[in-house]
């Protein structure tokens, strides 16, 4: 009985965090709709409740945050992006973190108009 019911309270508490955590993200999503340290605060609560319940950040909403300082990049002004050949460049403006996403250029297969 007692392993059932500290299972239950697990896969309670894993729920909770996972709606917490969708919470935040709509929040980070719509920015405009919200005061600036109300942002600033759900984008460092996303991160500390992602680490502490070990959950992952969905993939929709990986870009929303700065994995090094914790700061919210759906604020304009916070975040620099290039794209280059299909990769596209992340710079955190407020602690200058680079993040490269998507694969890049392939030097390995035939660029545009080399056939």
């Amino acid at each position: 009985m007692a392993r059932n019911r500290r299972r239950n309270q697990r896969q309670q508490r894993g729920a909770a965090a996972e709606v917490a955590q969708n919470h935040l993200i709509d929040i980070l999503s719509n920015p405009l709709d919200h005061a600036t340290d109300v942002v600033d605060s759900a984008a460092v609560h996303l991160m500390k409740v992602s680490r502490r319940h070990r959950l992952s950040l969905p993939q929709h909403s990986r870009h929303l945050v700065c994995r090094k300082c914790w700061a919210a990049h759906s604020l304009p002004g916070r975040v620099r992006v290039r794209i280059r050949l299909g990769q596209r460049t992340t710079t955190c403006l407020k602690c200058g973190t680079i993040r490269r996403f998507g694969g890049g250029p392939k030097h390995h297969r035939l660029q545009r108009g080399e056939l």
